[in-house]
C-alpha cells in the first residue's frame, strides 16, 4: 500500500512539474501564444505625421501588406514612393495619384521598378536604379512567397529560401550602400524586413549540419512537415541575417565611419491574404491563424511604423506598440554560431551570382 502511495505521489508531482515547468517552457520555445493574442486586439496607429520630402521604397507592393504600406507613405506626404513587385503595379501607381488629387494633395513622384526576385540580374538592376535616388529614407521588404509543395528556383535553390532569404539579402546589399535620410528627416535611413511568428514552430526542423553547407541542408527539404514550415524556415535564416547584418552596421559606422543606418525586421501579426488564404483549407493552420487573424491594414500600419523607427529600433524586432524578443534558438551559442554560418554562406552565393555585393560585404567587416 506505502509502496502504492510513493508511486501515485511521484507521478503527481510529475504532473505538477511538467504542468507548471513543461508547458510553459515549450510554447516559449514552439509558439508565442501571447504575441498572437496581443495583436489581434491591438489597434496601432502611424506614428510619423509626416513624410513629406522623402524617399519611401517598398518591394512587394502589389500584395496585401506592400500595397497598404505604399498607400500610407503617400498618404502621410512622401515625395517620392517606389513600388516593386513581379506583378504590373501601374493600376496600384494610378490609384496612388487619384485619391490623392480627390483629397486635395499632391501626389508623390511614383517609380514602377518590376522584378523577379529569382533572377540575380534583375535583382541587380534594381541596386543600379537605386543609386540614383537623391536619398533613401525608408525601405520596406515586403516581398515574399508561400509554397505548400517544394519547387526550385532557376539557380536550383528552394524557391522559399531563394525569395524569402537569398533575394531579400541580396537587395538588402545592394540597397544599402544608397540609403540616405532625406534633409527633413531626423532619423537615419532605416531598412526593414518582415520577419513572422511562424518561425518559432519551424524551429524543430532548423538543426545545423555538422558538415556540409546549412543552406543547402535548408534547400533540400522534402515535401509534408519541412515543406510546411518552410516559409518559417527562409524567414529564420533572414532574421539570422538581419541581425548579423545590424551588428556590422553597427561595427563597421565606429570603425569606418559609414553611414548610419537603422536594421531592423517588422512583424506585422497574421492576417487573411492572398497568400495566406491556402490555410483555410487546412484545419490546424486555420485554427493557428485565427488566434491573431486581423485586418492586414493593421499589419501594413505596424510594418510603416517599424521602417520609420528611429535608431533606438536597430537591431530589433518591432511590434505593435514594443519590440519582441528574438526566438529563444537564436539566442543560444548554437543559434550565435548559426548565424555566423549563415552570414559566411550566404556572403559566399552572392559574392559568386552577384560580384558587386563583395564591396558591401568587405565595407562591413570591420576587424
Amino acid at each position: 500500500m506505502a509502496d502504492n502511495l510513493t508511486i501515485i505521489a511521484c507521478v503527481v508531482a510529475s504532473l505538477v512539474v511538467f504542468l507548471s515547468w513543461g508547458i510553459p517552457l515549450f510554447f516559449k520555445e514552439y509558439f508565442p501564444y501571447w504575441s498572437l493574442q496581443a495583436q489581434r486586439t491591438a489597434k496601432p496607429t502611424v506614428t510619423t505625421k509626416s513624410y513629406k520630402g522623402r524617399t519611401a521604397l517598398v518591394t512587394g507592393a502589389g500584395g496585401a501588406y506592400g500595397s497598404r504600406a505604399a498607400k500610407i507613405f503617400a498618404e502621410r506626404e512622401a515625395e517620392t514612393l517606389i513600388l516593386i513587385d513581379l506583378v504590373d503595379l501601374q493600376p496600384l501607381k494610378k490609384e496612388i495619384e487619384e485619391d490623392a488629387v480627390a483629397k486635395g494633395r499632391k501626389p508623390p513622384t511614383i517609380l514602377v521598378w518590376q522584378v523577379n526576385m529569382m533572377s540575380y540580374t534583375e535583382c541587380q538592376a534594381l541596386g543600379k536604379k537605386a543609386s540614383e535616388l537623391k536619398s533613401l529614407d525608408h525601405v520596406l521588404m515586403t516581398a515574399g512567397i508561400l509554397s505548400f509543395a517544394r519547387r526550385l528556383s532557376p539557380d536550383g535553390w528552394e524557391t522559399s529560401v531563394h525569395v524569402n532569404f537569398i533575394a531579400n539579402a541580396l537587395l538588402a546589399l545592394l540597397f544599402l550602400p544608397y540609403l540616405k535620410s532625406s534633409p527633413g528627416n531626423p532619423n537615419p535611413p532605416v531598412l526593414t524586413f518582415v520577419t513572422t511568428f511562424g518561425i518559432y514552430p519551424s524551429s524543430f526542423t532548423m538543426g545545423v549540419p555538422k558538415t556540409g553547407s546549412y543552406l543547402k541542408k535548408m534547400s533540400t527539404n522534402k515535401d509534408g512537415l519541412e515543406q510546411g514550415h518552410q516559409y518559417g524556415r527562409s524567414k529564420a535564416l533572414l532574421l539570422y541575417f538581419t541581425r548579423e547584418l545590424a551588428e556590422r552596421v553597427t561595427a563597421a559606422a565606429k570603425a569606418k565611419g559609414i553611414t548610419k543606418v537603422t536594421i531592423n525586421s517588422g512583424d506585422p501579426g497574421s492576417a487573411w491574404t492572398g497568400l495566406t488564404n491556402p490555410n483555410k483549407e487546412k484545419l490546424i493552420p486555420r485554427l493557428i491563424m485565427n488566434l491573431g487573424a486581423r485586418d492586414p491594414q493593421i499589419g501594413a500600419i505596424a510594418l510603416v511604423n517599424a521602417a520609420s523607427a528611429a535608431d533606438s529600433g536597430h537591431g530589433q524586432i518591432m511590434m505593435d506598440f514594443t519590440t519582441a524578443p528574438y526566438p529563444p534558438f537564436m539566442n543560444r551559442k548554437s543559434g550565435r554560431n548559426a548565424q555566423k554560418q549563415v552570414w559566411q554562406e550566404i556572403r559566399e552565393v552572392l559574392e559568386d551570382r552577384a560580384p558587386e555585393t563583395k564591396a558591401v560585404f568587405d565595407m562591413l567587416d570591420a576587424q
